[in-house]
């Protein structure tokens, strides 16, 4: 009976409690709560409509000064919307443009060739430095060199005749001619200068015969087997060195210099060449160790290398060297240099597009 009367009288308290509140007053807390929220939902909504808009004519702006037309204007900004990227990267970076470029190629068959091309040179998307990197088939340069390699593991020597915002068209500059059908599996290989080795895997889209030539149509593809060449990264550069080469004369030892030109470096090695008739007096072979001094960063620097390949021209010979005993401190400095140097071809590059 006590646990029964004392839960009846907590009860009794309770009731007196709820009817001594005010209930308006709780009303009026709950209204007031819920157009605070409105309110902030509103200038919330109100906030990204402004920011979008601003976003919006800031773009158009940018374009404009790139020399993009309205309509140029509208394939970036639509299509970059569709695929929830940032518009601005299509008009600053190339790969960003041609992700953008190709779906909207994709979604419009009957797309205008010419428009695009134009937007592409006015971007200054139309050329790659040697330093960057290929993203897409498109970036290959005409003429490249290059091997196709065919389901049953035979190799031919192409070149890339042509392109077009849908197909690359490779020329086969084999004296063999493979035969190939539309559907076919093949694989495209070549070398890019200064930057690494590719490979292409494609289906046959047709094979034409042009006045004689056999060209093989083949689909663009963002998918590249990038492998990097070289354990460092490599620049070109232009600037005056002494190659030296120890030789024999009447019995004794004597070691030579030659003037020459750097034409690039890398922390590994560089590559040197010396005019055509200086050729016989160093009389360099592959594999022979020379000698060579420069100054790079207001540092001097002479190091041994060996010759690893030599290539001849019209009226010049230049050879392909690795530092055969660097340090580590030297390989430092070199490699800050061409930290910086590629930094100023970037900037440069960009300042061009």
């Amino acid at each position: 009976m006590d646990n029964r009367n004392t839960a009846i009288e907590g009860y009794k308290k309770a009731v007196d409690k709820l009817s001594s509140i005010d209930i308006n007053a709780i009303i009026f807390l709950l209204l007031f709560l819920i157009i605070i929220v409105l309110i902030s939902i509103v200038l919330g909504n109100l906030s990204k409509k402004l920011k979008a808009k601003k976003h919006y004519e800031d773009f158009i702006k940018y374009a404009k000064e790139k020399g993009l037309n309205d309509k140029q204007i509208s394939i970036l900004w639509n299509y970059s919307q569709k695929m929830g990227r940032d518009p601005f990267l299509a008009l600053e970076f190339k790969s960003p443009f041609e992700r953008v470029i190709d779906y909207y190629i994709k979604e419009n068959p009957d797309f205008d060739e010419e428009l695009i091309k134009d937007m592409r040179e006015k971007l200054g998307f139309d050329y790659i430095p040697y330093f960057v990197p290929l993203t897409s088939t498109k970036d290959i340069d005409l003429f490249q060199g290059g091997t196709l390699k065919t389901e049953d593991g035979r190799s031919y020597s192409v070149s890339l005749y042509d392109k077009d915002e849908l197909y690359m068209y490779w020329v086969i500059t084999d004296k063999n001619i493979p035969r190939l059908s539309p559907g076919d599996n093949i694989k495209i290989s070549f070398v890019r200068r200064s930057d690494a080795a590719y490979t292409i895997e494609s289906k046959v889209e047709e094979v034409i015969n042009e006045n004689g030539k056999i060209i093989i149509k083949i689909p663009h593809t963002f998918e590249l087997l990038r492998v990097q060449r070289r354990e460092y990264p490599r620049v070109d550069v232009d600037f005056d060195v002494l190659l030296g080469k120890v030789i024999k004369q009447e019995n004794r030892e004597v070691l030579i210099w030659n003037e020459a030109k750097m034409v690039d470096i890398s922390p590994s090695g560089a590559r040197v060449c010396i005019k055509i008739e200086d050729k016989e007096r160093l009389n360099i072979r592959i594999g022979d160790k020379v000698i060579i001094t420069f100054t790079l960063l207001e540092r001097d620097i002479q190091e041994e290398a060996e010759v690893m390949n030599i290539t001849e021209k019209q009226k010049s010979i230049c050879y392909g060297l690795k530092f055969t005993e660097i340090k580590e401190f030297q390989q430092k400095h070199i490699f800050e240099f061409v930290r910086k140097e590629q930094k100023r071809l970037m900037d440069m590059y960009k300042k061009q597009s």
